[in-house]
């Protein structure tokens, strides 16, 4: 949709931009051709699409997948979404961080595997990740614009400046893919820094967890002082005598004195769930 278009529909319907909902619309064609083409569905998919704004994919999903759930917390957006009369898509009007998902899923997607599909505001990019990640089994795929910075940490390797817990927690669940670089001047009104496309496709085996709970508190604490040593973080966080600790990084042919960006996914997982067996031994 063109800038003129955006501006109209915004004026007929006295729609005023909320800086507060990090509201962005995109109006570069060719940028939304990529994302329908990547979004890669079809009449049997079930498709959840957080932040659908003015519905500018969201007139494609309709078209193309089988149901579509929507999540729009402005309700100006959702007065001009339900003008539409899309016949297979339930909008609902609240904070996605708020809703339960599998329960959502479960009301209005037929409990089915989903594909979801976001344009993320910059501002809670991470806490929506987050909950998608550790709230929901149901997801096999996502196609996510979000803010060009982080989408840099989701897709970094160990060893680089980009790697850290949130690299770990996304790697551990899903396999990133930067598909493309959106720049600014791609949305009114402009923001401040770059985008881009990313795909997430859920991995069919993970690693073994003795408790996802632990693991995702565990991967925090080992980032949480970049510059520590992974036995200095562990000793902050865990109530364990240093020989312990070491014995355990030994068990595991890794070297004490290395950072948590030297650690692989694997690695990590491994060791949540040694330090877990002796949390629970020591309780």
């Amino acid at each position: 949709m063109k800038k003129e278009q955006v501006q109209k529909i915004l004026q007929e319907n006295n729609i005023k931009v909320k800086k507060h909902y990090g509201q962005n619309f995109l109006i570069d064609q060719d940028v939304l051709l990529k994302m329908k083409k990547a979004i890669n569905i079809d009449e049997d998919t079930y498709v959840l699409e957080i932040g659908p704004g003015l519905g500018f994919l969201t007139d494609y999903l309709s078209q193309y997948a089988k149901k579509v759930l929507c999540y729009e917390i402005d309700e100006d957006m959702v007065k001009v979404l339900k003008q539409k009369n899309y016949p297979n898509v339930t909008i609902i009007c609240d904070d996605f961080l708020k809703r339960n998902l599998d329960k959502d899923i479960s009301d209005y997607l037929d409990n089915q595997k989903i594909v979801i599909v976001a344009n993320l505001p910059y501002y809670i990019t991470t806490p929506i990740l987050l909950k998608i990640l550790e709230e929901t089994s149901k997801v096999s795929r996502m196609l996510l614009m979000m803010q060009y910075e982080v989408a840099c940490r989701i897709c970094g390797m160990p060893l680089t400046k980009d790697y850290n817990a949130l690299s770990v927690l996304v790697q551990y669940y899903t396999s990133p893919k930067m598909l493309f670089k959106v720049l600014p001047t791609s949305f009114i009104p402009i923001p401040g820094v770059d985008s881009a496309v990313v795909e997430l496709t859920y991995k069919n085996s993970l690693y073994y967890l003795l408790d996802q709970t632990f693991f995702l508190q565990f991967n925090r604490n080992i980032f949480s002082q970049r510059r520590k040593t992974i036995l200095n973080n562990i000793k902050k966080h865990y109530d364990i005598k240093t020989d312990v600790i070491l014995e355990v990084l030994k068990s595991n042919n890794l070297d004490p004195s290395l950072r948590a960006e030297a650690l692989k996914v694997e690695d990590i997982v491994l060791l949540a769930n040694a330090f877990y067996k002796l949390s629970i031994k020591n309780n």
